[in-house]
């Protein structure tokens, strides 16, 4: 019976797994057909190994501009959310006040409101402040982020609360405890949470959208979209190698924090 079961969990998981993996193969498996393989099934389920189609969408469009934009505007967002989201746990956890709870309830609450009923009123801001397709528009906006301080909570209350005490003894006041023994005991927490924040600031398009004008300053999302309704709007396999352009920085950052993602899930004591 324990059998049976596992056999099911594993069925389970294969199918999911396939269901999940196979839009992304078939990107890039279009992406090196030929166009007349790539509208026939299941012609694109071998792809032949056809680069051109990555060079022809290559000339189409500035893609390192616009990877070099997305790749700075993630790393600042993350940098300024992350610190932000660090201090305002730490003092949620460590610097307990009649309105700590108070200010995380107010924290969370900002997580129940659609982003498009703010959309107007942080235009006109941006607008005002003379942001308008600016770097510092697809930034500022977002260096705070409730479902950053949310998570960084969870881990800071589950650290040892006699690393305060002994933080105490020895003399270490709030901002070296915080830099000396929360932060290295973070690390994966850290890790997982920089990468959500970086994938949320790579896959934003509606706000760079409206923000920008120009690609000096779009990035790789408004690109892709501008590629799809200017060039080769019927090949798909140059679309599809565009497509694969964008996808691959991020399947690469999986790649390389896999093992932290995995560990900051197995600390938070999730048990399947």
């Amino acid at each position: 019976m324990v059998h049976g079961r596992r056999l099911l969990v594993y069925a389970f998981l294969i199918i999911s797994a396939v269901i999940t993996l196979f839009p992304i193969w078939w990107i890039f498996a279009t992406s090196l057909e030929t166009a007349a393989r790539a509208y026939s099934f299941p012609g694109a389920l071998i792809p032949q190994g056809i680069l051109s189609n990555y060079q022809a969408a290559w000339r189409l469009a500035p893609w390192l501009r616009f990877l070099l934009n997305s790749l700075g505007i993630g790393i600042a967002t993350t940098v300024l959310a992350l610190g932000t989201s660090l201090l305002a746990a730490y003092g949620i956890v460590y610097l307990p006040g009649r309105f700590s709870k108070v200010v995380l309830g107010l924290i969370l609450a900002t997580m129940m409101i659609p982003f498009y009923s703010i959309l107007v009123p942080d235009y006109l801001i941006v607008r005002d402040l003379g942001w308008l397709n600016t770097y510092a528009a697809q930034i500022v906006p977002f260096a705070a982020n409730g479902f950053a301080v949310f998570m960084l909570v969870q881990f800071m209350r589950q650290l040892p609360k006699e690393l305060r005490d002994a933080a105490r003894i020895d003399g270490i006041g709030d901002w070296g405890y915080l830099w000396q023994i929360v932060v290295p005991n973070l690390g994966p927490a850290l890790a997982t949470v920089s990468i959500y924040l970086f994938l949320l600031s790579w896959n934003a398009f509606l706000w760079p959208l409206i923000v920008t004008t120009g690609p000096s300053v779009q990035p790789i999302q408004v690109g892709l979209a501008d590629f799809l309704s200017t060039a080769n709007g019927t090949d798909w396999t140059v679309l599809s190698a565009a497509a694969a352009i964008t996808t691959l920085p991020v399947l690469i950052l999986y790649i390389i924090a896999q093992r932290q993602i995995v560990e900051s899930v197995s600390q938070t004591g999730i048990k399947g």
